[in-house]
């Protein structure tokens, strides 16, 4: 015990100068403070919606303390930035003694709240956070900001035929709902924000008129980052998706670019033409709904359309008629875990009964995804073969059965992997596609160069 005590009287002295050092403050002008970041950048801001939040973390690496008399922005009061700094919001834009201690940390935390300027193109606004050290030395942070300008829509009922067109994106905020007998008719390099809450529900007709190069985009609100370089947009589950009931006829689309959803298209009894479509990133809770289209009784004719990285179905065609050419089904979602459905379901029936399927034929199509089979049916007679059904010419991610004569000329993915010797590899490394990027949720499902499945599915 009393050697205990001899020890511990030995490290007094040490502990104490520890403490001494920990509580010294230098007016040293060459100490200096060390910030996360020299710049603090938000791009891009939808304008007086508010920003989210950016975080800076000011260390000191010296030997002793550094008292900050004053962290200010340069614009005062008329700053469109707003800073909280160790727990204090800066008041005016400005705030007095703060202490970082030896060896230690503080965070600031900013955010913006950028005018409307009600102009087309973007508006860019720069301030500084100025450190003032107790030395007089004075220490900088660059601050920026890209202000978007939007029209806002909210719970908007088209009763009459209506064309849109704008170069600023119209921001939706609720259900945005097109009338029986009401022609909607959305003029390409148009682009509709949708609020998390956001939908489409059509009861009329839609005419989507984008070009190549200038296509209609419909994707959620969120134009900040989830991570440091995957933006919200790169990810599902942001807006709940389009909705055509039955009495909706005559819709036409082309280049439409629809992203970031819960649901991409959900149709009854009606008819579309989709022509050089995307779907992609369809996903979210409520795993009923989670499909990139469902079509029920629908007639479809879609020419160079894709659908991509879907959590339910990708395609989910219930009896109708289904013509597609040159079109891409590819299921690769990796983001929520857990059992995501098929690239391709067909059935000829629901809970409430038989739904006849008429005519399903795809021709040059690409179907691919993760797993051995990304194709599944759901028959009235699983046993029976449908004799309105035919593959033609596709590249396939399914079992292959040389005695169905549903699949003419058809080659078979497992078969190419193991011809080229690359079983078991991912996408990425066997070059199947211009960009497959798992990381920063990248993808681009037109075929490389070089790929098998080169010449079937869709091109963009």
């Amino acid at each position: 015990m009393r050697v205990f005590f001899r020890y511990i009287l030995a490290l007094l002295p040490l502990l104490f100068a520890a403490c001494d050092a920990y509580d010294d403050f230098t007016t040293d002008p060459s100490a200096r403070l060390t910030f996360s970041v020299q710049e603090v950048a938000f791009d891009t801001v939808i304008t007086a919606e508010g920003s989210s939040t950016r975080t800076l973390m000011v260390r000191n690496y010296n030997d002793a303390g550094l008292r900050i008399r004053s962290v200010a922005l340069e614009m005062g009061a008329e700053s469109p930035f707003r800073v909280n700094v160790d727990g204090q919001y800066l008041d005016g834009g400005t705030g007095a003694d703060f202490e970082v201690r030896t060896q230690d940390s503080i965070f600031v935390r900013l955010e913006c709240t950028l005018p409307d300027m009600d102009r087309d193109d973007v508006t860019h606004y720069d301030d500084r956070l100025l450190f003032c050290l107790e030395s007089g030395a004075v220490q900088e942070v660059a601050l920026s900001a890209i202000g978007m300008d939007v029209y806002r829509w909210t719970d908007r009922t088209l009763s009459e035929d209506e064309t849109v067109e704008s170069k600023r994106p119209i921001l939706v905020g609720g259900q945005l709902t097109v009338d029986e007998g009401v022609t909607m008719t959305v003029k390409g390099g148009t682009r509709l924000f949708f609020r998390d809450n956001g939908s489409l529900l059509v009861r009329g007709t839609l005419k989507v008129e984008g070009e190549e190069g200038n296509p209609v985009v419909m994707r959620g609100d969120r134009t900040d980052y989830l991570l440091k370089d995957i933006p919200y947009d790169n990810t599902p589950d942001r807006w709940n998706g389009v909705t055509f009931e039955s009495t909706s006829a005559g819709n036409t689309l082309t280049w439409l670019n629809l992203h970031s959803a819960r649901c991409g298209i959900r149709a009854e009894k009606t008819d579309l033409t989709l022509e050089s479509c995307i779907f992609h990133n369809i996903a979210g809770k409520d795993e009923a709904v989670n499909n990139g289209l469902y079509l029920k009784e629908c007639e479809l004719t879609a020419h160079n359309m894709c659908i991509s990285n879907v959590m339910g179905h990708g395609l989910w065609l219930i009896g109708g008629k289904a013509a597609l050419d040159h079109c891409t089904l590819a299921q690769y979602l990796i983001i929520g875990g857990g059992t995501k459905g098929k690239a391709l379901h067909l059935a000829n029936r629901t809970d409430e009964g038989e739904c006849p399927i008429e005519d399903y034929t795809f021709t040059r199509c690409l179907v691919m995804g993760y797993g051995d089979d990304v194709i599944d049916a759901d028959f009235v007679n699983p046993g029976s073969r449908e004799e309105k059904l035919l593959f033609d010419e596709c590249y396939l991610n399914t079992v292959e059965d040389p005695a169905d004569a549903r699949f003419v000329s058809c080659l078979y993915d497992s078969k190419e992997a193991e011809k080229r010797g690359n079983k078991g590899k991912s996408p990425a490394e066997r070059g199947l596609y211009k960009v497959f990027d798992t990381t920063l949720f990248l993808y681009d499902f037109t075929p490389a160069d070089g790929s098998p499945c080169a010449g079937y599915g869709a091109e963009f």
